[in-house]
């Protein structure tokens, strides 16, 4: 994660988006020397929530239970990984 002080961020906005929307990575803002915010492109963050939501419902599952008994079926779990796969093709 690349950080960049809050004077510079202000006054070379244009270029900071481009960078996030280049990389698809935050940017770590600092203040004074210490972390103040954590700036990311919209579409990078969705795809980053998709991802963070697909990791927590897998972990819930247990291999031995059926996927339907938590919730979740195949099909639903297969759709939402095209989803994902969909957005990072972008």
């Amino acid at each position: 994660m690349i950080s960049i002080k809050h004077d510079d961020f202000s006054s070379n906005y244009d270029l900071f988006v481009k960078l996030c929307d280049m990389t698809s990575e935050p940017l770590k803002l600092t203040k004074e020397g210490s972390p103040d915010l954590i700036v990311m492109n919209a579409d990078a963050y969705y795809r980053r929530k998709k991802m963070l939501d697909l990791r927590e419902k897998l972990l819930r599952l247990n291999e031995d239970e059926p996927f339907e008994s938590k919730g979740i079926s195949l099909e639903e779990l297969s759709k939402y990984i095209e989803e994902i796969e969909a957005d990072q093709e972008i």
